[in-house]
């Protein structure tokens, strides 16, 4: 990649530490009975945690569409895209599988046959097991293992869809593909949400999800295109900000959004701020661990603690940053190594 998206000179680690804790934020309002305040204030326009997924499919559909513009073969691209994925989720499920039995409420976990599919299931990534009889049953959010692990199926099959533009990545063509398969998403994700959906429900995927983050995945890489730094102005970041205020109040942020909000978290990501753009370089790239061992964190700590919203969203960040600064410097960032292997 250029100089430019070198983790001292952007704010994209920053970003995603960010919204990967807002995540917990958000799902600690569920994880103790409550309606998050959020819903609440925008009239079930946003939740923090879909607005969170939201800029990462914004941000990796750009930095993304720049890998694969940069990888010699089909195989080096995906070969990256599954060490960026797999080596810190198979480490959180044998975790997961190895804490379960201090959870369990039955008679012998080990005959149980959804603990014994439980790993294969979340390691397809698309028919992703929530669930593990008699674990966590008696919770205010019940059952659920980890349920931030559902985006991870949409977020491979953007990877497999950015290939179609393989043979054309470094030509005008791909900028035409990208145009009218953001127009086709947006299109779908406005006015005809259920297309196709008993067909992509046969591989586990909702059409709702798919055409909501497949439009901001698509206008992140669309933006690859743009000279960011070139327009990266004060009064433009102030003037989309608040387009996407006023569009909660008048009830069409969901119109909005998709045209403004990438646009707007690239801008902030391109910059380079005074101590901010550091924090990559000095912790590590740990966003990938807090969203994927959070919402286990927090179930278990759940399991023990009567904890209110804001409670569960301290203790859990600070075991979540531990956990995920482990990951990052012990498993993912050691894999890294091996992106050209193949």
């Amino acid at each position: 990649m250029s100089n430019n998206l070198m983790r001292d000179e952007n704010n994209f680690d920053f970003l995603r530490l960010v919204f990967s804790s807002a995540v917990i934020f958000s799902h600690s309002f569920p994880l103790t009975g409550k309606e998050e305040i959020f819903t609440v204030l925008t009239n079930n326009q946003l939740g923090l945690g879909g607005l969170s997924v939201n800029v990462f499919f914004a941000l990796s559909g750009y930095l993304i569409f720049i890998s694969l513009k940069h990888s010699k073969t089909i195989k080096n691209y995906l070969w990256k895209r599954l060490l960026r994925l797999y080596p810190a989720l198979i480490v959180l499920i044998a975790i997961t599988m190895l804490i379960l039995p201090f959870f369990y409420t039955g008679d012998n976990i080990f005959s149980e046959s959804s603990y014994r599919s439980y790993s294969y299931n979340v390691l397809s990534l698309y028919h992703v097991q929530y669930e593990v009889a008699h674990v966590f049953e008696n919770k205010p959010y019940p059952k659920a293992i980890n349920g931030s692990l559902w985006s991870l199926s949409y977020e491979f099959t953007m990877y497999i869809l950015l290939l179609l533009l393989f043979p054309f990545r470094k030509n005008r063509i791909s900028f035409i593909l990208l145009i009218i398969g953001f127009i086709f998403s947006y299109l779908l994700h406005i006015f005809r949400p259920d297309f196709l959906s008993k067909l992509l429900s046969i591989i586990y995927l909702d059409s709702k999800e798919l055409y909501r983050l497949s439009t901001y995945f698509l206008a992140g890489s669309l933006l690859s295109y743009v000279d960011i730094k070139k327009i990266n102005t004060l009064i433009l970041r102030v003037a989309l900000f608040f387009i996407l205020i006023l569009s909660l109040y008048f009830n069409f942020f969901n119109l909005v959004a998709p045209l403004v909000l990438p646009l707007l978290i690239l801008l902030i990501g391109t910059l380079k701020t005074k101590y901010i753009s550091s924090i990559g370089e000095k912790f590590g790239d740990i966003s990938y661990g807090v969203y994927i061992y959070g919402f286990l964190v927090q179930q278990c700590l759940m399991n023990y603690f009567g904890f209110n919203v804001y409670e569960l969203t301290f203790y859990s960040l600070i075991i979540t940053f531990t956990l995920a600064y482990l990951s990052w410097h012990f498993v993912e960032k050691p894999m890294q190594k091996f992106k050209n292997f193949i």
